[in-house]
């Protein structure tokens, strides 16, 4: 599973990305075809997201109690409350799945190394950076988020934070993660570590999504056929749980190839090598549009 394939540098300025949504997509299903098979041999791997799941699905279970129990309306004084807990609970779930990629990243590090993981190893690599975990959620899960907003309100927004970091910031804070995992990192080391990995491999245009969302995104959508069964059809709540599930588990299993896949582009950018089988011309271009 260690193999690698040396790549140079220059493989990325010589060859430009195939075009053509074919293309994108064939890249995008190699990347997610491999990621899933170095899943196949550690499946354990997957208790990482589920955890994930059932820690934010308590944490927003309780902020639904508390609307319940105290009644919802927008004018009550009590409404200023339950918006200040939703933010919590927005904050908490963030964390917590902050945390438990940081556990997936370094399962997956682990791996590269040589070894078997173990779920341990993946909570011990996210337990050694627990406090930075802490700090670079609190900061992400706000900055981020504005960021967000006033790319939808500005439509020049977008270039000024491109001109600034370099990258759009999905794309310029993807190896924060693991430059805080593997290289113990703080949040501002690790995510000028990470803008840097991005520039100097891949330069300062990589824009889009990495291809395993975009074929997760198509996955994702095969869930309203159930749906629309359940809610149009004879299916009732058996369709709708069907679509419930399939997304739950979809949003699992994307959460550990996406985790896989980060780890490897990581190790690519450092290492300049390509690992697990991954191609070299999809690792110069993962990003689709």
């Amino acid at each position: 599973m260690h193999s690698t394939e040396s790549t140079h540098w220059a493989h990325a300025e010589r060859s430009a990305p195939p075009s053509g949504f074919r293309a994108q997509l064939a890249r995008g299903l190699h990347l997610t075809g491999i990621s899933l098979r170095v899943l196949v041999h550690d499946p354990h791997l997957l208790a990482l997201p589920f955890l994930a799941l059932v820690f934010s699905g308590f944490v927003w279970l309780l902020v639904f109690i508390s609307f319940w129990a105290v009644g919802y309306s927008p004018a009550a004084a009590s409404s200023t409350i339950l918006y200040q807990e939703m933010f919590v609970a927005y904050l908490l779930t963030y964390f917590l799945c902050t945390y438990f990629m940081a556990a997936i990243v370094g399962a997956a590090d682990t791996r590269l190394q040589g070894h078997r993981p173990t779920v341990s190893d993946g909570f011990r690599a996210a337990n050694g950076c627990f406090f930075r975990i802490v700090a670079w959620s609190l900061f992400a899960a706000t900055f981020g988020v504005l960021l967000r907003l006033a790319s939808l309100r500005w439509e020049q927004a977008g270039r000024i934070q491109a001109r600034i970091l370099g990258n759009p910031w999905p794309i310029a804070s993807v190896f924060v993660l693991p430059a805080m995992a593997v290289e113990d990192l703080g949040p501002v080391g690790a995510f000028r570590r990470s803008r840097h990995l991005v520039r100097e491999r891949w330069g300062s245009h990589p824009s889009g999504v990495l291809g395993t969302g975009v074929v997760f995104l198509l996955l994702w959508l095969c869930g309203f056929v159930p749906l629309l069964w359940g809610i149009l059809g004879d299916g009732g709540y058996l369709g709708v749980g069907l679509a419930v599930l399939l997304w739950l588990g979809l949003m699992a299993l994307w959460s550990v190839v996406h985790g896989i896949l980060v780890t490897s582009l990581y190790h690519y950018a450092t290492e300049s090598s390509a690992a697990f089988g991954f191609s070299w011309k999809a690792l110069n271009h993962p990003w689709i549009r």
